[in-house]
């Protein structure tokens, strides 16, 4: 019994507001920009998988795939942007914020999962614009077929569930 408290214990939890502070400390946020982050979804299950997973270490990891992520979206777009080397997986471009020390690997790839399917939707839903604009998009050249991804990545998330990560990405646009 003593083991089974002590692992108990040991488990960490993400402190988000603290999180949140510290990032928006960081990357000089204004108020406005916290508060975007600070309900932000897809910031939210970077952060929290490393301690959904049981990772070791999943402060660092969370801190770590945070800064890369903010830091593509505030600025590096040109470098992190979506090329026609990132077309043969899904997950090639998610490879910056999937390397993870230990955890359990299934809550790994339930997580890149759901942050593949909001891969996949944000680029639906930037489909007409990129087209207008020239920005390549795998949906646009044709490269990926949007309904089949979809479906595997919602099969693959139907076959594991993680109530710490699920609870953070309600399903009713993505996938029921």
């Amino acid at each position: 019994m003593l083991c089974a408290e002590k692992k108990e214990a040991e488990v960490k939890t993400l402190n988000w507001n603290y999180m949140v502070s510290e990032i928006s400390n960081v990357f000089r946020m204004s108020d406005d920009e916290t508060k975007a982050f600070s309900d932000c979804g897809t910031a939210k299950i970077i952060a929290e998988l490393p301690f959904a997973a049981g990772c070791s270490e999943p402060e660092r990891t969370a801190i770590l795939h945070l800064c890369i992520y903010i830091a593509e979206i505030r600025g590096f777009q040109r470098y992190f942007a979506h090329l026609p080397s990132d077309d043969g997986d899904i997950f090639t471009r998610l490879g910056c914020i999937s390397d993870f020390e230990g955890g359990n690997p299934d809550i790994i790839e339930h997580g890149m999962c759901m942050l593949a399917l909001i891969m996949i939707e944000g680029y639906k839903r930037s489909e007409y614009f990129d087209r207008a604009n020239g920005i390549y998009n795998p949906f646009v050249s044709g490269s990926w077929n949007y309904e089949t991804l979809k479906k595997d990545v919602e099969e693959k998330l139907k076959k594991i569930s993680c109530p710490a990560l699920d609870s953070i990405f309600i399903p009713t646009s993505c996938w029921k």
